[in-house]
């Protein structure tokens, strides 16, 4: 006996439903596969002592690069924003959050190196979109193995990118290999010198941000708040045209001797003339 065209129809319509049906599911678990790995692969690129105790310049480096092509992945393949995955990197539900599950209330605050780190990563990964670093398939692929990028937008187009540090390791020794204080950017075009006010500022947050992280002790920070202050201290005494002095800062001019008032003779009648006046007695 057939099957008559009624059935047949049906099977074929229920086939292509479970057809879907097994190609959605299996859409889905691969995402969630996918998402489980880049959690797993972050929490070891973030860790803290990948993060504050790399034991090489070039491991501190390659982490940060790394962390970059993971959060941009997110994005472009996951449709989740970085900071999303880096709550479930930090504070997630399960065993491997690196700083255990987020508090609740209304007083609830995250780890302060949890929040310093992912700062940092959010920093970078911004600064990434603006050099144009993520358009690029080639980029993507020397990111992944923790290589340095090549800048694609903006006027330093199709240089390398360079490292920056908020914190110079000429004053700190040691926070080259602090990731968070590395900043991703265009290639240092040889400013040096004196740093820029926002980026004494800068240094100075960070600092706070390390000490109150339990990286740095308080003598430490103090050390380069000091440092950093001193910028601020020599602008303050450098010589400056006089128009542009404080006037605290002026002495006061000693007043300069007044010229004696011109003796004024005493104004003569014009009606008056003076061969009419008697002559003095001289007898």
């Amino acid at each position: 006996m057939g099957i008559s065209p009624g059935d047949l129809i049906r099977h074929v319509v229920t086939g292509a439903v479970v057809v879907a049906i097994a190609i959605v599911a299996l859409k889905a678990w691969n995402k969630h596969k996918m998402e489980k790995q880049i959690v797993s692969d972050l929490r070891d690129l973030a860790h803290p002592t990948t993060s504050f105790e790399a034991a090489y310049d070039a491991e501190a480096t390659s982490s940060l690069f790394k962390s970059m092509a993971l959060l941009h992945k997110i994005k472009a393949e996951l449709n989740k924003e970085p900071n999303e995955i880096l709550r479930e990197v930090f504070h997630g539900d399960d065993e491997g959050a690196l700083f255990g599950e987020m508090e609740s209330g209304s007083n609830a605050s995250s780890d302060p190196q949890a929040e310093l780190i992912g700062k940092g990563l959010l920093r970078n990964y911004q600064h990434c979109r603006t050099l144009g670093i993520f358009s690029d398939s080639e980029n993507l692929r020397n990111l992944m193995a923790g290589k340095t990028p090549i800048i694609k937008s903006g006027p330093d187009s199709n240089s390398k990118a360079t490292i920056r540090f908020i914190i110079d390791p000429s004053v700190s020794p040691g926070s080259e290999r602090i990731i968070p204080n590395m900043i991703i950017s265009p290639p240092d075009r040889g400013e040096g010198g004196k740093p820029t006010d926002m980026q004494i500022s800068q240094a100075k947050e960070f600092v706070r941000a390390l000490y109150d992280a339990r990286v740095i002790e308080r003598d430490t920070g103090d050390r380069l708040n000091q440092h950093y202050e001193s910028f601020n201290s020599a602008a303050g005494t450098r010589a400056v045209p006089e128009s542009e002095a404080p006037p605290e800062t002026l002495e006061e001019p000693e007043p300069a001797p007044q010229p004696a008032p011109p003796v004024e003779e005493s104004p003569v009648d014009p009606e008056v003339c003076p061969f009419d006046q008697p002559l003095p007695d001289n007898g």
